[in-house]
C-alpha cells in the first residue's frame, strides 16, 4: 500500500560495519499487497461492497552520513470497480440500466531517517513530506433504449458523481529490524501523516441520441472545499537475505485513513492485507 519501503534495514545492515564509511549505493525497494477494507459494509447504492484492491510501490534509500539518509518513494492504491446491471427486451428493442463506483490513490513520500542501534537491531526514525492524490467515482448511473431496428431512435443517459482530492502535509514514524540468524530477520514499523488540501465534487451527465446522431455534455454541479485527510499505518513481517545486498519480505499491514473517501460508510477507512517486498542495493 502507501507505506512504500517501509523497512530499508535487512541483515547486511545489522551486521557491524565502519560507522564512519557512508555507503554511496542506492537502495530500491519493490512492493505489492493484496488488501480488503471496510470502506461499504452495506453498500448505500445497492452495489456489492468493495472489499479488495491492489498496491504497488517503489522507494530509492541514500546514505548521506553513518546514521543519516534520504528516502524518496511513491506508492499507488486502487480499488476494486464495483458494478452491476440490467437489461429487459422490449417490443421494439432492449432497455438497459447499469450502476457504479470506483476509487484509486496515490502518495509520494519524501524523509529523512536517523538510524539508531539497540543491541542488534537496527531502528530508523524518520520525519518528511507525504503528497496525497485521491480520485473517485462516487456513482456512475447509466441508461440506455437501444432499437431492435437500427434506422429507428435510440438513445443513452450517463449521470456520474466525482471526487477529487490535492493534499499535502507531515509524516512521522518509525521502522526497524531485528536479526534473528545470519540471513532472517524480524521488522515492523508505524507512521502517520497528516494532509491539508482542497476536494472537488462534481456531478456531470451525458445524454446521447442516435438517428440522428446528437450528444449533450452538462456540469450538473461543481463544489471546491478546503479538507483534511489523516493516516495511520502499521506493518511487521520476515525478512529473507539469500545473497548479499538482496532481501525479500514478506508480511502483512494495516492502514487506516480519515476522510479520504467520501461515500464511506464511516469516516474512517480500513485497508489490510499481505505484502511482498523485494529490496536490492545498486
Amino acid at each position: 500500500m502507501t507505506s512504500v519501503g517501509v523497512v530499508a534495514a535487512h541483515a547486511n545492515d545489522a551486521q557491524a560495519t565502519d560507522q564512519t564509511v557512508v555507503d554511496s549505493r542506492i537502495k530500491l525497494a519493490f512492493e505489492g499487497s493484496y488488501f480488503s477494507n471496510d470502506i461499504h459494509d452495506a453498500d448505500k447504492l445497492g452495489l456489492p461492497p468493495s472489499k479488495a484492491g491492489f498496491n504497488g510501490s517503489i522507494a530509492l534509500t541514500k546514505q548521506i552520513s553513518p546514521d543519516m539518509d534520504w528516502r524518496l518513494a511513491g506508492a499507488f492504491h486502487t480499488g476494486r470497480d464495483w458494478s452491476e446491471g440490467d437489461s429487459e427486451a422490449v417490443p421494439g428493442g432492449v432497455l438497459s440500466a447499469s450502476l457504479s463506483h470506483g476509487f484509486d490513490f496515490q502518495t509520494v513520500d519524501f524523509d529523512l531517517g536517523k538510524h539508531v542501534k539497540v543491541q542488534t537491531a537496527d531502528i530508523r526514525f524518520f520525519g518528511g513530506l507525504r503528497l496525497l492524490h485521491a480520485d473517485q467515482t462516487e456513482f456512475h448511473s447509466s441508461f440506455s433504449a437501444t432499437p431492435t431496428d437500427p434506422t429507428d431512435k435510440g438513445f443513452s443517459t450517463d449521470k456520474i458523481g466525482t471526487s477529487e482530492y490535492w493534499g499535502i502535509g507531515p509524516r512521522i514514524g518509525a521502522e526497524a529490524y531485528y536479526p534473528v540468524g545470519e540471513t532472517w530477520g524480524l521488522t515492523g514499523s508505524v507512521a502517520g501523516s497528516v494532509m491539508w488540501g482542497r476536494r472537488t465534487d462534481r456531478i456531470r451527465q451525458n445524454v446521447t441520441f442516435t438517428n440522428p446522431d446528437v450528444q449533450f455534455s452538462d456540469t450538473l454541479s461543481s463544489q471546491h472545499s478546503s479538507e483534511t485527510v489523516s493516516n495511520v499505518e502499521a506493518s511487521v513481517g520476515l525478512s529473507w537475505t539469500p545473497i548479499a545486498n538482496t532481501t525479500f519480505t514478506a508480511g502483512y499491514k494495516i492502514e487506516q485513513w480519515h476522510n479520504l473517501i467520501v461515500n464511506a460508510d464511516q469516516k474512517n477507512q480500513t485497508f489490510d492485507g499481505p505484502f511482498l517486498r523485494l529490496e536490492v542495493k545498486m
